[in-house]
């Protein structure tokens, strides 16, 4: 009765640890690199609104990463915890101010009804990561069509 009740705790226990081990697998975080800058409209610093950064043909589970650029246009971005980076790879960006609710800043609402919206873009974050990078934008109004250009 006892070498039973043995065995049965040595397979419980067997198990217990191998479901561990399969579970840190599947919640492990991707790798992630610094990704920092500034971004400007129009030529002048765009600050308080809100940056997504959409991963593109990610099969791997990569998360969305964000950024908050504050007034003077400086952001960091974040994929698991505040300034913790972006995984590297191929990114939409789309910037907060066309009246989506990524803004909650009036004048940020207006400027796309007064055609300064902004359009996505695109952006590679090389493996290595990018810091103290410019994202200059051109608003609708100021371009035909309107969009972003990365450079350093």
């Amino acid at each position: 009765m006892l070498k039973s009740f043995c065995s049965v705790v040595m397979c419980l226990a067997l198990l217990q640890i191998a479901g561990c081990s399969g579970d840190a697998a599947v919640g492990e975080k991707a790798k992630t690199v610094p990704f920092t800058g500034k971004l400007s409209l129009d030529g002048k610093p765009y600050g308080s609104v809100k940056v997504q950064f959409l991963p593109q043909g990610s099969d791997g589970g990569v998360r969305t990463a964000y950024a908050e650029a504050k007034e003077d246009g400086s952001f960091a971005a974040t994929t698991y915890v505040t300034g913790d980076g972006i995984v590297p790879g191929k990114y939409t960006v789309r910037v907060g101010s066309e009246g989506d609710g990524a803004s909650t800043d009036p004048s940020q609402m207006m400027a796309a009804v007064a055609g300064a919206a902004i359009d996505s873009f695109e952006v590679d974050v090389p493996a290595e990561g990018l810091t103290d990078i410019d994202l200059k934008l051109t608003s609708s109004s100021k371009k035909g069509k309107a969009g972003g250009m990365l450079g350093q």
